[in-house]
């Protein structure tokens, strides 16, 4: 097993979320990145909404996932990859704001396990309301 430095750490989050061309396509962007939390964002656009404008239901799932999964990562050595192995959400406010962010920090760092809470809120003029929360559980696992 590697001994990477939480510097190799982030910055395998960092690479590996510019590498994932669906990211680049929504225009989201990691917003803060630390061991154990990741915050990624999506600026409103009217081509992620669903029929009501809100923000589609199937946007917060991705962030969601993604967001615990670089949080899980950042606490990971980096001989492993993280795998989502279980998930849940559960939609609490109309998703509709000029910004989507997910927060994910991880709540329990086990060796092969790690699970995170995530909270997504929406910014409204300058303040957040949560619109969805997940719980979210990514397993270390060895590379494809």
């Amino acid at each position: 097993m590697s001994t990477a430095t939480l510097s190799d750490r982030l910055q395998r989050v960092r690479d590996s979320f510019i590498a994932q061309p669906f990211m680049k396509f929504i225009g989201a962007s990691i917003t803060m990145l630390n061991e154990g939390s990741c915050h990624i964002a999506v600026p409103f656009n009217n081509n992620l909404t669903q029929q009501h404008g809100l923000f589609y239901g199937g946007l917060l799932a991705t962030l969601a996932d993604n967001s615990a999964g670089f949080a899980a990562c950042s606490q990971m050595e980096t001989d492993v990859e993280q795998l989502s192995v279980e998930f849940k959400i559960n939609f609490t406010n109309k998703a509709i704001g000029s910004e989507l962010i997910a927060k994910s920090p991880v709540i329990k760092n086990g060796k092969t396990l790690k699970v995170c809470n995530v909270e997504l809120t929406c910014l409204n003029d300058g303040k957040e309301s949560i619109c969805a929360v997940a719980i979210v559980t990514i397993m270390a696992v060895q590379p494809f």
